[in-house]
């Protein structure tokens, strides 16, 4: 969950199991079709990689974990959605193993900057709410209204790095049909989470209907 809470400084990277499972599976994502002969082309599942593990080592560098925990809702959401980004992540470099289409110069370097400029936006998003941030529906206790830096403009910054980032990492393989996965599955499950959130924050978090109000979602200015 993203709710705007006081900034906490001094985070760092710190490999976790989690992260250690995730960057594995990429690796073995990304390797797989070069050790087992499938395909010769290294160079887009290298810069897939790259992609896909610069989003959560940048994601893990901001996160400052807190143990207290609010009361959950929605619960069988966060699962949906675990589910729905594990398989925009891989879904690319397995659809990459079985149908390697011509490389498109202009789709590679397009999907590098948007997964940039995602994992740039959760990195900014999980940074500022800091301690507070938790993949879970819930209001902490001691959560405060903050609406600096790029939480002045968007509520939603981490789902928007999610959204580009997943958009992202399909195009540098070009892998359409994950694409289509990415646009049809993940992304309206984020909708539905941003709707139940909100209506927690609304209810929860004193001066967040009035933050609502003056700022957008997902893009600034516009939506």
């Amino acid at each position: 969950m993203e709710p705007n809470t006081s900034q906490s400084g001094g985070a760092k990277l710190k490999l976790t199991p989690q992260l250690a499972i995730y960057s594995l599976l990429c690796i073995a994502c990304a390797t797989a079709p070069l050790l087992l002969g499938w395909s010769r082309q290294w160079q887009r599942p290298a810069i897939w990689l790259m992609v896909v593990l610069g989003y959560r080592w940048l994601e893990q560098a901001g996160y400052s974990p807190r143990r207290t925990a609010g009361q959950r809702k929605g619960e069988w959401l966060f699962y949906a959605i675990y589910l729905g980004f594990s398989g925009s992540i891989l879904l690319p470099a397995v659809e990459f193993a079985f149908i390697q289409r011509p490389a498109s110069l202009l789709l590679s370097a397009t999907g590098v900057v948007l997964a940039a400029l995602g994992a740039w936006s959760r990195h900014l998003s999980v940074k500022t709410i800091g301690e507070h941030f938790s993949t879970h529906v819930e209001v902490r206790p001691g959560h405060e209204l903050v609406d600096s830096g790029i939480m002045s403009v968007i509520r939603h910054p981490g789902y928007t790095g999610a959204m580009l980032f997943t958009l992202g990492g399909a195009l540098v393989l070009q892998s359409y049909y994950s694409l289509l996965y990415v646009c049809l599955f993940y992304w309206p499950l984020l909708f539905i989470r941003i709707v139940i959130e909100e209506r927690e924050l609304s209810a929860n978090l004193a001066g967040y209907s009035e933050y609502r109000k003056r700022t957008k979602r997902l893009i600034p200015f516009v939506f």
